[in-house]
């Protein structure tokens, strides 16, 4: 007899928490939006604003902050924020209080691209991406490119420089000559590097480090026009 009103009890017990489980879940769906709070990731707010995505949120959803919880679709939201060209990743949930969250993350540019036709930034995920009218990135130059092949090779070139503190701050400009070599344009100095093809980089960038460590404080370099590390096991100077 015990054991069964143990049953029961428990039996009841667990109705009642699903009951009020659910009673809440469906008054929490009910609830209307009480606001937007757009949070940019990475703690940088360069090509978009606040008032920017809050405006592409209520574009993507019509009347929205007359909306309750329910009608809103979230997935829709976030695929609809991404469309933006400047948005890498949108993630859009709800808070407890009824306030509708948006972390953003921006894309980010490793270099600008120009051509005889268009300017435009290369992003850290290689994929073309437009100039923005609210910020410029200071990023390496590029010229002489044409096309998504150049675009990978300028790529996976600058992938190599940027991990490098001391190139990441030393080159400006990156030129592609029509025969496939390579120039790069030093901050410091009137020099040029002739890089060759984007072969063994990681090689030809440590012998020029080497070099420099040698000549950086040399009256010498300072005459140079070209550093040539276009042969291998050679740095020659002109």
């Amino acid at each position: 007899m015990k054991r069964w009103m143990l049953y029961t009890t428990v039996i009841l017990l667990l109705t009642s928490v699903s009951f009020l489980f659910g009673f809440s879940q469906h008054k929490n769906r009910q609830l209307n939006l009480k606001g937007i709070d757009v949070i940019f990731n990475e703690n940088k707010v360069t090509f978009l604003t606040t008032s920017m995505v809050n405006k592409l949120l209520k574009q993507s959803e019509k009347n929205l902050l007359n909306k309750v919880k329910s009608e809103i679709n979230l997935y829709e939201l976030e695929e609809s924020v991404e469309k933006d060209k400047m948005i890498e990743n949108a993630e859009v949930f709800f808070t407890p209080n009824g306030i509708l969250k948006a972390h953003i993350t921006q894309r980010v540019p490793i270099a600008r691209i120009k051509n005889a036709s268009s300017i435009y930034y290369l992003d850290r995920q290689g994929f073309a991406m437009p100039l923005s009218p609210n910020y410029s990135a200071r990023v390496p130059l590029v010229t002489g490119i044409q096309g998504m092949e150049m675009e990978k090779e300028v790529f996976e070139l600058i992938q190599i420089l940027k991990n490098d503190a001391f190139y990441k701050k030393q080159i400006v400009g990156i030129h592609r000559k029509k025969n496939g070599d390579y120039v790069l344009n030093i901050r410091v100095g009137k020099h040029k590097v002739l890089l060759g093809r984007p072969k063994s980089i990681a090689k030809k960038m440590k012998k020029l480090k080497v070099f420099y460590k040698k000549e950086w404080e040399s009256e010498t370099l300072k005459n140079y026009q070209l550093i040539n590390l276009k042969y291998n096991h050679q740095v020659i100077c002109s």
